[in-house]
């Protein structure tokens, strides 16, 4: 506990509103009437007024004296944007003699969301006190708690006691940090093992047999080409045997991700930036279990540049580089950026860039696209936002719904004409809305490795 302040309470203050209320209306009749017991009025008021004090006095020289408080907050070290997360505060006292009810205020911040909050918790002898509430981080990065403000109310109620508390539990727990949205990650790891990856949206296609590397021998399986057949293996077995392969690996995967100012727009809670480093973190993880490298370049208000790297567990590694980068205000340069990782990265790679384009935008798109295509085969993943799509099945019942729906339907065709300007030549792309964005990429990341192009 490091600062107390006493205040009156409700009671206290409806106490002294009725007997002043009452004084009021006693004079107010007694100057209408004139009746002489009005007219003794004052000495029943002082005396009313007095025992008030007297009593106001003697709570508040309680309320002085509250128990010493320690309070503690257990929480994840690390959140999800947008996920409610369980917090428990745990409140153990020294010098409580009776049960009381504590009313807490946790240090949140305004990009946190908590529910219930105050949490109200009773203090009893000699126990140590717990409350829990859901906490919802609304932002990426670093998150800081205040101090926890308690609330408790004297003996008689007529005063309370404001008790600010720092955490006890150290400077861990008081800062968190609140990485994007993994759950998709956990989703497909879940799924994966059991094969049904197809509930996420991901398609598994049957391989062509190109561009693909021998894995192992196996007992044959109907559905597979004569060209699997291992005819060596089979006579020597007398049974059919055949090869299974397996997606080429040690292949580099780079995910350029716009941290511009369209970035910053939203359909819902999250920003289109949030939702493609959802995207980008699915897409990690899928191709490091494939065992290829994966590298990210942020560019726009903010270039960071994480190197390829295998192994699942580096998706630690992207997390930590990515969980507190926010979009900015500038204007992505997609020339410039282009030619920082033409610079970096030498080696031929899959180049995964996630926009939010214009029609402004597109000259300068397709001179940083062709630019990549020189070394990289390029990826093109562009957002689109919901209200389109919306704009062009509401029904049109006015004149300024046609306007709206001649508008987005146009705006929709122009970008459709830049798909195929873009598709024309030789780059991949991809338009989505945000929700779509993570499985959308990773099914276009699948269907690249399967086809061997890379």
């Amino acid at each position: 506990m490091i600062r107390r302040r006493v205040y009156p309470a409700r009671r206290l203050v409806a106490a002294a509103l009725v007997l002043a209320a009452a004084a009021f209306a006693a004079a107010l009749i007694a100057a209408v009437s004139g009746e002489l017991w009005l007219q003794q009025r004052e000495q029943f008021f002082l005396a009313a007024s007095l025992l008030l004090i007297l009593l106001a006095l003697a709570d508040y020289w309680r309320a002085r004296h509250p128990p010493a408080l320690k309070l503690v907050r257990r929480l994840p070290g690390n959140l999800s944007v947008g996920k409610a997360t369980a917090v428990t505060l745990s409140i153990s006292h020294r010098g409580l003699e009776r049960r009381c009810s504590v009313q807490v205020f946790d240090g949140i911040n305004d990009t946190m969301e908590a529910e219930p909050m105050p949490c109200s918790v009773e203090l009893v002898p000699g126990q140590v006190s717990r409350s829990h509430y859901r906490l919802r981080a609304l932002q990426r990065g670093p998150q800081h708690f205040g101090p926890a403000q308690l609330r408790i109310a004297s003996p008689w109620g007529l005063w309370q006691t404001l008790c600010v508390c720092a955490d006890e539990a150290g400077a861990g727990q008081t800062t968190v940090k609140v990485f994007p949205d993994f759950a998709a990650i956990a989703a497909y790891t879940l799924l994966a093992t059991d094969n049904h990856t197809s509930q996420l949206g991901i398609k598994k296609k049957p391989r062509r047999g190109e561009g693909m590397e021998f894995h192992q021998l196996r007992e044959y399986r109907k559905g597979d080409s004569m060209r699997q057949i291992d005819w060596k293996a089979t006579s020597r077995r007398h049974s059919l045997i055949s090869k299974e392969y397996q997606d080429e690996r040690d292949q580099q995967i780079l995910l350029l991700v716009d941290s511009g100012r369209r970035m910053r727009a939203k359909d819902d809670s999250l920003s289109h930036f949030d939702h493609s480093l959802n995207a980008t973190l699915l897409v990690s993880y899928i191709a490091l279990r494939q065992g290829d490298s994966v590298g990210v370049m942020s560019f726009g208000e903010t270039q960071r540049w994480i190197p390829n790297q295998k192994g699942v567990g580096n998706v630690n590694a992207i997390l930590n580089g990515l969980y507190d980068l926010q979009p900015g205000v500038s204007a992505s340069d997609y020339v410039a950026a282009a030619e920082y990782l033409m610079a970096v990265q030498r080696k031929r790679s899959l180049v995964i860039l996630v926009t939010n384009t214009r029609d402004e935008d597109v000259d300068e798109l397709l001179m940083a696209l062709k630019l990549l295509r020189r070394r990289h085969l390029v990826l093109l993943a562009n957002i689109r936002e919901k209200a389109l799509d919306r704009a062009v099945v509401e029904p049109v019942a006015s004149f300024d719904d046609a306007l709206r729906y001649s508008g987005a339907h146009h705006y929709l065709e122009s970008r459709q004409q830049t798909q195929q300007r873009i598709h024309s030549q030789g780059i991949y792309s991809i338009d989505c809305t945000p929700e779509q964005l993570p499985v959308q990429v990773a099914n276009s990341y699948l269907e690249i490795k399967r086809t061997g192009v890379l």
